[in-house]
Parts: C-alpha cells; structure tokens; sequence
C-alpha cells in the first residue's frame, strides 16, 4: 500500500491537487459564462435568431458569412456573450500546461534534472500544439 506522504509520491500529489483545483475552476468560469450567455447579460455576437441560418454551412463558409475570424482571432471576440465560453475552455485546455509548470517547479527544486528535462520538454510540446504553429492548413 502506497502512504499518501510517500516523497516518492509527491510529485503526484502536487500534480492531481492541482488538476482538482485548476479544473474545479475553470468548469465554475465554464458555467458562469453560460449562465451570462443565456440570461443575455453578456450580448453576443451573433443574435440568436440569426444562428440557426449559419448552422448547416460548411465551416469556411461560416466563418465569411458570419464574418467570424478563425484559429485564435476568437480572443478579439472574447467579450461577447457567444464566445465569452472560449475563455473557459481555454482555462481548462490550460490546466494540464499549468500543474506541468509546478511539476518541473518541484524536480528543479529537488535538483532531479532528469524529470525536470521531460517535463520541461512536454510543455514545450503542448505549448506548441496549442500555439496552432504545426497547422496543415
């Protein structure tokens, strides 16, 4: 059986206390921005009756109709009640980059440069990914 103040198993710990958290957070953020969409204190920036118009378009053919950038131009839109939901999808995509972050906080501190380089090389990796500098399009 495997003791929970095992040092062994710090480095866990740490990284699952703040996956909880950082998740815990960002579907709170995920759930008041729907709440701010639907009750229309926040307007978006397509009108709901318009919506249903853009729905059968292919995606190319959305993003001129509607006159909608792509990729992350979403950011320029972030406050309108439509898009406002990307910033919390975006705090959760990022939590896993974050608790990375305090992971090679610990194996630097800990002088474990081994870890530390792998960790350092996965968020270098999921960064990238994110950045969308690998797109085929």
């Amino acid at each position: 059986m495997v003791e929970l103040n095992d040092p062994e198993r710090e480095a866990d710990l740490l990284y699952a206390r703040g996956l909880w958290i950082g998740t815990a957070f960002a579907l709170a953020l995920i759930a008041f921005e729907t709440f701010a969409y639907v009750t229309g204190i926040v307007s978006p920036y397509i009108p709901l009756p318009d919506l249903p118009a853009f729905w059968s378009l292919p995606m190319k053919e959305y993003l001129a109709a509607a006159n909608v950038p792509a990729g992350w131009g979403w950011v320029a839109l972030a406050s309108r009640g439509d898009y406002l939901n990307f910033v919390g999808i975006a705090v959760l995509a990022s939590v896993t980059i974050a608790c990375h972050g305090r992971l090679l906080a610990h194996f630097m501190a800990r002088r474990d440069r081994i870890y530390a380089a792998l960790v350092a090389a996965q968020i270098i990796v999921m960064l990238v990914a994110a950045s969308g500098l690998l797109n085929s399009n």
